[in-house]
């Protein structure tokens, strides 16, 4: 399995996988990169640092998945490294950017199964603050692509706020836990299910259009389904992409979930 991260720069991407790799089971899957060595990297963590001529040599011997220029500097993602990671029999994390990961996504193919995390914080303003508090001497840049990277998080499977660490890995490691099961992260806190309008979503979803996010909150320690049950299923029933956003400090009374287990099984064929 190969879990993408994706989200402006200075969201905590590479803060939160070194925490999960502190745990173990999981490997960083290095990307190939031509800008500069920053302090507290080294080479193959979490990059591969290559010159431009060294970049452009892997381009033309179809050593990528995809590459993209971001903020002046090449990144992209090695064939090879991957086979090479996969090899150590551990969940793979990957910093990428939110082009990049559309284009690895298409292109991996079925090669390995692949989860998409979009990180994101409260504000532009937030992002500001954390890029000046690491002394970033590119702020501007940076913040500039903020509003074209907001556009792609519900292309994610899963959108979380990440203001604070240990709960953002805490909530990663029960989304690849549910992943890995092959099982739906979440149980819905109103069971009662409209069949024509999840057949309608499922119409949408099949005909190409994209669903608004489904709601996702902790209550109790587990997490719920507290917004978008029936988009939720058509996802499930066809097949197709519905992003999954988790809301933080959300509270709400749970009731009888015999009903949605039901369901779900009933969608699963279980």
């Amino acid at each position: 399995m190969l879990v993408i991260f994706s989200g402006g720069s200075g969201v905590g991407k590479n803060t939160v996988i070194a925490e999960l790799i502190k745990g173990g089971g999981f490997a960083l899957m290095p990307t190939y990169t031509t800008r500069d060595k920053r302090v507290g990297e080294s080479e193959g963590n979490p990059y591969c640092f290559l010159t431009d001529a060294q970049f452009k040599k892997k381009i033309e011997e179809n050593e990528l998945y995809e590459y993209e220029n971001v903020h002046g500097h090449y990144y992209g993602t090695s064939k090879l490294l991957l086979k090479e990671t996969l090899a150590l029999g551990k969940i793979l994390l990957k910093d990428i950017d939110v082009l990049g990961t559309q284009n690895l996504v298409k292109s991996i193919g079925k090669d390995v199964k692949v989860i998409t995390l979009f990180l994101k914080v409260d504000s532009k303003e937030v992002l500001r603050q954390r890029l000046t508090e690491r002394q970033e001497t590119e702020i501007d840049k940076r913040l500039a692509r903020y509003e074209m990277e907001m556009s792609f998080c519900d292309r994610y499977d899963y959108i979380i706020t990440n203001d604070d660490l240990f709960s953002t890995k805490s909530t990663v490691l029960e989304i690849v836990d549910a992943e890995r099961r092959g099982e739906p992260f979440g149980v819905i806190e109103n069971s009662t299910v409209d069949d024509g309008k999840v057949q309608a979503l499922v119409k949408k979803l099949n005909d190409g259009e994209t669903l608004a996010p489904v709601k996702i909150a902790y209550i109790n320690g587990a997490p719920y389904i507290v917004s978008g049950k029936h988009e939720f299923l058509a996802g499930l029933i066809s097949g197709k992409h519905v992003a999954k956003e988790i809301l933080n400090g959300y509270t709400a009374e749970i009731g009888d979930q015999t009903e949605w287990r039901n369901t779900l099984k009933a969608v699963q064929g279980k």
